[in-house]
C-alpha cells in the first residue's frame, strides 16, 4: 500500500515537473514573441510617420475590380441636384 502511494506521488511530482516545464518553456515564447511584435509595430509606426514605405505586394485583382467600379460610379453617377435655401439659411 505504501508502495503504491509512493509510486502515485511520484508519477503527480513528475507530471507537475512537466507540466512546470512546458509552461516556462511556452511562456518564454510568448514573451519573445510579444518583444518582437512591439519593435515591429514600433518601427511600422516610425516609417508611416516619416512617411517612408513602399507597397510590395501587388492589388488583387478582386480588389482592383471593386475600385474601379467605386471609381466609376463617383464619376458617372454625380448627383444634379440643387439645394435651394431661404433667406433664413433654411433649407427648402
Amino acid at each position: 500500500m505504501y508502495l503504491e502511494i509512493a509510486l502515485i506521488s511520484l508519477q503527480t511530482l513528475l507530471i507537475c515537473g512537466f507540466i512546470l516545464f512546458l509552461h516556462r518553456g511556452m511562456s518564454r515564447e510568448v514573451h519573445t514573441g510579444i518583444k518582437m511584435l512591439d519593435q515591429n509595430i514600433a518601427e511600422a509606426i516610425s516609417k508611416v510617420l516619416e512617411g517612408d514605405f513602399d507597397i510590395s505586394e501587388n492589388i488583387n485583382p478582386i480588389q482592383q475590380l471593386f475600385a474601379q467600379f467605386i471609381q466609376n460610379k463617383m464619376q458617372n453617377s454625380a448627383p444634379d441636384l440643387e439645394l435651394v435655401r431661404d433667406a433664413s439659411g433654411k433649407f427648402t
